[in-house]
């Protein structure tokens, strides 16, 4: 039996993870379970899955009694509950840099960690390594790759992964005029807000083209993406004899989930099989540079490397915020990075404290230079 903690358990990833876990109720066990918000929902997984362990935010106030559960609180009790002997796997599905600590301290303790949170890959992919522990990559394309690699990883000549191009690739209005509604509502992947407007800005690729970097060591020359609109085919290595392989599913983030949690078996989970056979398209194109801003972005900051990914990422959510709450329009999101990040000095990023007080400030700039232009 594996013990499992799902840190972030009320976003949408976690949701999967408790329902992935039900599955197996002779394999893996709810250890344990942590949410910032949604309190309430919370509450109602401890109730259905009984964990040993919930971590609520804030402080203690004394009015949490749950029996059989002890009930924890803070940032320090995620760390607690992430290097406890018992847990066997930490499932970090904590949205932002709030997990980034708990990460570090997991993979220190040698730990699996399913790892759900790009951020924390794109601002401290430099510290992640060396650690005793293993990260397995819960996004479908990175798990893909890491599916083919870790199972054969010499003469790689390079990756490519696969982008749904979200629901403007076809679009011909003003994008300046689109919704949050519009925007929220992705094609095929129900996933949470931020990700949501990062898939259709393609922000959220350019990130991943960043995960790729540090998940696998393949040179930033070497790493691709494509446009494939059905998503069903999630990531592709090419070998140095002209092979190339790729891994498909159902775009269903409960797969890669899966096979995370029962690494390095493989265990049917009851959901339903991928038919090749009802298969009538599958599609590819290239991205041209210009087609997607943020994407061009994300990709300038990679070959800067260091603190600019920091800063791109901290722009990058905060803009969305501000498209979210209504202060920018959609079209403003890549205008106001790009002019944060043309701005940007590179400074040290050696430990989390300095990327925490690096995304403090990148988060006021945005803010600040939103102000200046576009109020």
């Amino acid at each position: 039996m594996k013990n499992v903690v799902v840190l972030g358990s009320t976003g949408s990833i976690g949701k999967a993870a408790l329902d992935v876990i039900s599955r197996h109720p002779g394999k893996l066990s709810v250890y344990g379970i942590a949410g910032s918000r949604h309190k309430n929902l919370l509450i109602k997984q401890v109730m259905k899955y009984r964990p040993r362990f919930v971590v609520f935010s804030g402080e203690n106030t004394g009015k949490n009694r749950i029996e059989k559960t002890e009930c924890l609180y803070g940032e320090e009790s995620l760390e607690f509950l992430a290097t406890l002997p018992e847990t066997d796997i930490v499932v970090m599905a904590i949205s932002g840099l709030a997990g980034l600590r708990c990460t570090l301290k997991s993979l220190e303790q040698g730990k699996t960690v399913a790892l759900a949170t790009k951020e924390i890959v794109v601002c401290a992919g430099h510290l992640l390594s060396g650690k005793k522990g293993k990260i397995l990559p819960v996004d479908s394309e990175h798990n893909a790759i890491f599916q083919i690699l870790d199972r054969e990883n010499s003469g790689v000549s390079d990756i490519t992964l696969t982008a749904s191009g979200g629901p403007f690739l076809n679009y011909k209005g003003d994008l300046g005029k689109v919704s949050a509604k519009q925007v929220l509502s992705h094609p095929v992947w129900k996933m949470g807000k931020r990700i949501s407007v990062d898939s259709a800005t393609m922000m959220n690729k350019g990130l991943e083209l960043i995960e790729a970097f540090y998940l696998f060591g393949v040179s930033k020359e070497n790493i691709n993406v494509v446009l494939h609109p059905q998503a069903v085919v999630h990531g592709f290595v090419r070998f140095c004899d002209g092979f190339v392989k790729a891994v498909l599913s159902i775009p269903d983030m409960r797969y890669s989930i899966n096979y995370c949690l029962n690494y390095p078996e493989r265990t049917d989970c009851g959901m339903s099989e991928l038919d090749i056979s009802r298969i009538k398209d599958l599609s590819f194109y290239s991205v041209k540079s210009g087609m997607f801003p943020c994407f061009d972005l994300a990709k300038e900051a990679l070959k800067k490397g260091g603190s600019y990914l920091t800063a791109l990422n901290a722009a990058d959510d905060e803009a969305v915020r501000m498209f979210l709450e209504g202060s920018i329009s959609f079209d403003r999101i890549p205008v106001l990075v790009e002019k944060v990040l043309g701005k940007h000095r590179e400074v040290c990023v050696d430990t989390p404290d300095d990327i925490l007080a690096l995304d403090c400030q990148i988060r006021e700039q945005v803010r600040a230079t939103a102000d200046l232009f576009f109020r």
